[in-house]
C-alpha cells in the first residue's frame, strides 16, 4: 500500500471511530440532561417536604377557628354590654382566648417557608394582644362598665388582625399551591425529558449496533480483499480452495498471470501509475473472462483466475481461454502517458491435471514461468513435460549451488585483440562448469538460464567478479600491461542497491585499480532508465570501471539514452557477424553500429569473429577491435598466459599500448573533449 492508500486509509478507518462514537456521545448527553431535570424536581419536593406546607396550612385554618369563636365572644359581649355582662360571658370570653393562645402556641412551628416571617410577627402581635385581653377578663366584673368598653374596643383591635393574617394567609397559600404546581410541572418535565432520553438511547443503540455490524463486514471485506483492486485478496481465496466442494464433472480451468512490465511502469512513472495500471488490468481480466469468473490478486502483479470450463471439449476450452487472453492485451492511458499492459499466464484444468485443487494451481504456476522464459505475453497450458524440465532445472540449480561451494566452477579467458596494433587489450571471463564426478564440462547456455531464475544468480557474478579481479591482480605482478578484465554481470545483480559498494569492496581487497575492470551489461539492463540502474552506472563511472554494452543491436536499442550513457565499449553481437558475409543489408547494419560507436567516442568489439574472411570484412567496414575463434578459444588462465606471451608479448605491448591511448586521446580532443574519460592508463 503506497501512502496516498494508506492516508486514505487511516482517514476512512477515524471516520469510522468517530461513527461508532456519536451515538454513544448522545446517549451520555441524553441521560445527563434527563439527570438534571430529575435533580430540579427532586430539589422542589423537597423543598415542600421541608416547608411542611400542609401543616402550615391546616394551622392558619386552626387558628382562623378559634379566631372565629374569639369574634363570637366579642359580639357576645356588645350584647351582654346592653342586656347585661354576667361573670359566666366573661368565663367564656377568657376560655375562648386561651384556646386561641393554646392554638397559635402549636401552629408556630409550622411556619418554616421563607415569607412566614410576616405572618409569625402578625399571630405573635395576636398572642400578646390576646393574652392581655385574657387577664382582663379574668378580673373585670360586671359592673365596671367602662373597663368592659375599653376591652371590647380591643377585641376589635384584635378581630383586624385576625382579618389581615386571614388575607396574608390566603396568599401564602396561594404561594403553597404555586410551589406544588411547579414540583408538578418539574417531575412531568423530568419524566418527558427522561422518556426521550431512554427512546434515544434505544435508538443510539440500535445504530452502534448497525454500525459495529456494518464495521464487522467492512473489516472481514478488507481482510478478504484486496485494497487497490478490490478483487480476493490470497488469504480469502485459500480460504475458497478450502471450503468448496467441488463437482467432479464441472472442470474448471486456473490461470496465473504475471503483468510483464509492471516494475518498469512503477519505476518510471510512479506507485499511482502502477496502482492505475493493476486496476486496468483487473477490469480487462473481469471483461475477458466474465463476472462468474473467480479474480484473485495473488501477490504484487501477480493474479489468479478461476473460471468453469464445464460443456467444453478439451480443445474447446484451450481456444476459448486463448481468445480471452488476447483480449488483457491493452493500452492504458495515465495523465499524458499511454502504457502498454502485457502480460504472461499459465494454465492448469482441474481435474483433469489434477484433483488437487493446490496442486492445479501450482501447476499453472509451472506454465506461467514456463511462458515467461519463452518471450513473456504469452498463456502457456500445462503439460508433463513441463513438470518434467521443471524437476530438472530444480536439480541443476541444487547442483550448481554445491559446485559453487565446492569449487567446481572456474574462469576462462578468452582474448579481445585489437587486430590494427597487434595488442590484447582486454580479456573476457566467461564460467565453466566442470562436474568433479563425470569430468563433464557442463555448457553455460544449460546452466546459466537456471541460475538466472533465482537468486544463485547473484552468488554466480560474485563469484566471477572476484575471481577475475584476483586474476588481475595477478596479471599485474606478472605483465607490465595486463589486460583488462572482462566481466559480464546479470541484469538481475545489476539493479541492487548494494551493487557498486561490493564491486568497490572487490577491489580494495585485491588492490586492483577500477580501470582494470570492465563490467558488460545488455541493452535491456539499461532499457526502461530504472532509477537503481541509473544510481549504479553514475556510481560505477565515479569509481573508474569501464562499462561495455554486450549482444549491441539484438535489443531495443535507444540511441538517444546510448549518448547519455557513453560507455567505454560496444560489442556487435556474434548473430551479425556470422551473417556478414554476402549480405550487403547485414553489412550496412555493422557499419551504422559502427558509425554509433565512432559518433559517440567508445571502442567497438566485434564479437564471434571464427574467420579470416569475417576479420576482414570487420576491419574494410572500420572495426579493429575483435573477439572471436578466429584467434583463441576461451582458456584457462595459464593457459592464457602461454598464448600471449607467445603471440602478443608484453615486451612489445607497451610501445602498442602507448600509440592506442594516444590515438582515443586525440579522438576525445577532436570529438567529445567533454566526455574526459580514457582510464585504461596502469
Amino acid at each position: 500500500m503506497n501512502l496516498l492508500a494508506f492516508l486514505r486509509f487511516r482517514k476512512a478507518d477515524l471516520l469510522r471511530r468517530l461513527a461508532n462514537l456519536l451515538p454513544i456521545l448522545f446517549t451520555v448527553v441524553l441521560l445527563i440532561f434527563a439527570e438534571n431535570s430529575a435533580l430540579e424536581a427532586y430539589r422542589t419536593f423537597q423543598r415542600i417536604e421541608a416547608s411542611n406546607a400542609s401543616e402550615a396550612m391546616q394551622a392558619g385554618r386552626d387558628i382562623g377557628d378559634q379566631a372565629k369563636l374569639v369574634e363570637m365572644s366579642r359580639r357576645k359581649l356588645g350584647n351582654r354590654l346592653i342586656l347585661g355582662f354576667t361573670a359566666q360571658d366573661a368565663g367564656d370570653i377568657r376560655d375562648a382566648l386561651q384556646r386561641l393562645l393554646a392554638t397559635i402556641e402549636r401552629a408556630r412551628p409550622s411556619f418554616i417557608m421563607p415569607g412566614d416571617a410576616a405572618l409569625i410577627a402578625q399571630i405573635d402581635s395576636i398572642a400578646e394582644l390576646a393574652s392581655g385581653l385574657g387577664v382582663a377578663f379574668a378580673s373585670v366584673g360586671p359592673d365596671d362598665t367602662a373597663v368592659l368598653n375599653a376591652l371590647d374596643g380591643d377585641l376589635r383591635r384584635l378581630s383586624e388582625k385576625f382579618r389581615l393574617l386571614q388575607e396574608n394567609m390566603t396568599e401564602q397559600g396561594t404561594r403553597y399551591i404555586a410551589l406544588q404546581g411547579e414540583t408538578l410541572s418539574a417531575s412531568y418535565s423530568a419524566m418527558l425529558k427522561l422518556s426521550i432520553a431512554l427512546v434515544g438511547a434505544i435508538v443510539s443503540m440500535l445504530a452502534l449496533l448497525v454500525l459495529n455490524r456494518r464495521a464487522t463486514w467492512q473489516a472481514n471485506y478488507r481482510a478478504d480483499h484486496d485494497v487497490t483492486t478490490g478483487v480476493l485478496n490470497r488469504r480469502a481465496f485459500e480460504r475458497w480452495i478450502e471450503g468448496i466442494h467441488f463437482d467432479p464433472q464441472a472442470s474448471k480451468a486456473v490461470m496465473v498471470f504475471d503483468l510483464d512490465n509492471f516494475k518498469e511502469v512503477n519505476d518510471e512513472l510512479g506507485h499511482m501509475a502502477g496502482d492505475h495500471v493493476l486496476k486496468a488490468f483487473v477490469s480487462n481480466l473481469v471483461a475477458s473472462f466474465g463476472q462468474d469468473a473467480l479474480v484473485v490478486r495473488w501477490g504484487g502483479d501477480e493474479f489468479v483466475v478461476v473460471v468453469s470450463t464445464e460443456g467444453f471439449v478439451e480443445a474447446g476450452a484451450v481456444t476459448l481461454l486463448r481468445a480471452s487472453f488476447a483480449r488483457l492485451q491493452s493500452i492504458v492511458r495515465f495523465g499524458d502517458t499511454d502504457i502498454d499492459i502485457r502480460c504472461s499466464g499459465g494454465a492448469a484444468v482441474w481435474p483433469s491435471d489434477s484433483r488437487d485443487f493446490h496442486e492445479v494451481l501450482q501447476l499453472a504456476d509451472l506454465a506461467l514461468y514456463k511462458a515467461k522464459s519463452r518471450g513473456k505475453s504469452r498463456l502457456q497450458f500445462y503439460d508433463a513435460d513441463i513438470l518434467n524440465e521443471r524437476h530438472k532445472v530444480l536439480a541443476l540449480r541444487e547442483r550448481l549451488r554445491a559446485a559453487l561451494r565446492d569449487g567446481e566452477l572456474s574462469l576462462y579467458w578468452q582474448p579481445q585483440v585489437d587486430v590494427e596494433r597487434g595488442y590484447i587489450p582486454s580479456a573476457e571471463a566467461l564460467i565453466r562448469w566442470t562436474d568433479r564426478e563425470s569430468g563433464e564440462l557442463i555448457p553455460p547456455g544449460e546452466f546459466i538460464p537456471a541460475a538466472e531464475a533465482s537468486d544463485l544468480i547473484i552468488e554466480i557474478d560474485n563469484f566471477v567478479i572476484e575471481e577475475a579481479v584476483r586474476t588481475a591482480a595477478r596479471w599485474a605482478t606478472i605483465w607490465q600491461y595486463p589486460p583488462i578484465v572482462a566481466v559480464n554481470v546479470s541484469a538481475v545483480h545489476f539493479q541492487r542497491r548494494e551493487f557498486v559498494g561490493q564491486v568497490r569492496d572487490i577491489l580494495r581487497r585485491h588492490n586492483v585499480s577500477p580501470d582494470q575492470l570492465e563490467l558488460e551489461i545488455t541493452e535491456g539492463v539499461i532499457l526502461g532508465n530504472n532509477i537503481e540502474v541509473t544510481r549504479n552506472l553514475k556510481g560505477l563511472e565515479a569509481l573508474g570501471v569501464h562499462i561495455a554494452l554486450d549482444d549491441f543491436g539484438t535489443g531495443y536499442s535507444n540511441i538517444a539514452y546510448l549518448s547519455q550513457l557513453k560507455p567505454d565499449r560496444l560489442k556487435i553481437d556474434q548473430t551479425f557477424i556470422a551473417s556478414l558475409s554476402g549480405s550487403h543489408q547485414m553489412e550496412s547494419l555493422v557499419s551504422a553500429i559502427i558509425g554509433i560507436g565512432k559518433a559517440i567516442n567508445c571502442e567497438v568489439v566485434a564479437e564471434g569473429v571464427e574467420t579470416a574472411d569475417q576479420l576482414d570484412l570487420v576491419r574494410r567496414l572500420g572495426c579493429c577491435l575483435v573477439q572471436g575463434y578466429h584467434f583463441a578459444r576461451p582458456m584457462p588462465d595459464a593457459e592464457f598466459q602461454a598464448w600471449r606471451d607467445a603471440n602478443y608479448p608484453d615486451a612489445a605491448a607497451s610501445v602498442k599500448h602507448l600509440r592506442r591511448l594516444g590515438d582515443r586521446l586525440a579522438s576525445a580532443i577532436g570529438g567529445d573533449a567533454g566526455r574526459g574519460r580514457d582510464r585504461e592508463t596502469p
